[in-house]
């Protein structure tokens, strides 16, 4: 059964959106266009209702920017970030040019989980996660960031289950993706089950009313 009574709530709660302000972190304010301020309102208000979501974006839109003036507004570090392995370098250097140096930021390497060094955000790629499996939930990270979330969109993989792990461990999950559904509207259930399972009901029930 779809959680009917959640997706009420969001609707209803959706409703005065407008109405409730969520000033972008003042050190970001001059960085964000309008659109972007308008992508920030909306995964505030999603937080403060205790929803995940994906930022949905067309490519080259500031995902990025509008994900770190979250996290900079809301202070839930530990943060992890998982992107594809060529985007790494790229959130680091955004991080260091939006958030500053004094967020420690550490990149986890290697598929054997090790002791990490405190900080406040932790870098990966979904090629890791597997070998993190069983780590990653026992960090403590508040918020947790999957960036061209439609990677998981594949049930039934290690990467996958690790992935549904470490969201399940998080207070905050949110998604980014100019493509979230690649091939088949199918996809979308995997993607947001990863948010928050079972959220559009159970796969079954979704493929009969849906697909």
């Amino acid at each position: 059964m779809t959680r009917e009574g959640d997706f009420q709530e969001l609707i209803h709660a959706l409703k005065p959106v407008r109405e409730t302000y969520y000033p972008a972190p003042q050190a970001m304010e001059q960085t964000l266009r309008e659109y972007q301020k308008a992508g920030y309102q909306w995964m505030r208000t999603l937080d403060s209702m205790g929803f995940g979501g994906i930022l949905a974006d067309d490519m080259g839109l500031g995902k990025t920017v509008q994900a770190l003036a979250f996290l900079c507004a809301t202070k839930a570090y530990p943060a992890l970030i998982c992107a594809p392995p060529h985007l790494l370098t790229n959130w680091r250097r955004e991080i260091d040019r939006f958030l500053g140096p004094a967020i420690r930021v550490h990149v986890l390497r290697g598929l054997t989980p090790h002791d990490l060094p405190e900080g406040e955000i932790y870098l990966t790629h979904y090629l890791l996660l597997r070998g993190w499996k069983e780590a990653l939930p026992k960090m403590g990270f508040r918020t947790v960031i999957f960036d061209e979330m439609q990677e998981l969109r594949h049930a039934g993989t290690e990467k996958y289950s690790a992935a549904s792990l470490v969201s399940s461990a998080a207070e905050n999950v949110v998604g980014l993706s100019g493509t979230p559904i690649y091939n088949h509207g199918g996809e979308i259930w995997n993607v947001i089950n990863v948010l928050d399972f079972h959220f559009l009901g159970d796969w079954e029930s979704f493929s009969r009313e849906w697909c």
